[in-house]
């Protein structure tokens, strides 16, 4: 139990000690690896494919790919940045199957 107590000090005490806001395990820049997407300032964390490092990613831009949900924190393709709508398949076999590709649009504009 010592050992146990010893090891989460000294592991809270390095993380403490980071220097600057950028965290060790959270609020990671793009580019970093990652294992979740609430690790990512973007909150986005992707890989290429199922056993490729996850790294952080910008969120997809207009007209871009991009998925509309996951369910384990990864993506394939990141979901669309603010004020974007995806148009994939939003279906729970969609995100399952990770086939819930779309494109990101601007809603505002298209009803225009």
């Amino acid at each position: 139990m010592e050992k146990i107590l010893i090891l989460l000090l000294v592991a809270l005490s390095v993380a403490y000690a980071a220097p600057g806001p950028r965290g060790i395990i959270i609020n990671l820049e793009n580019g970093e690896l990652c294992l979740n997407s609430a690790q990512c300032k973007s909150q986005c964390c992707q890989h290429e494919g199922a056993l490729d490092l996850a790294r952080c990613i910008p969120l997809a831009s207009e007209n871009s790919e991009c998925s509309v949900k996951t369910l384990y924190g990864i993506y394939y393709k990141c979901p669309c940045e603010r004020g974007l709508t995806c148009d994939g398949d939003k279906t729970i076999v969609g995100a399952i199957t990770n086939t819930n590709f779309g494109v990101c649009h601007d809603v505002g504009r298209s009803k225009q």
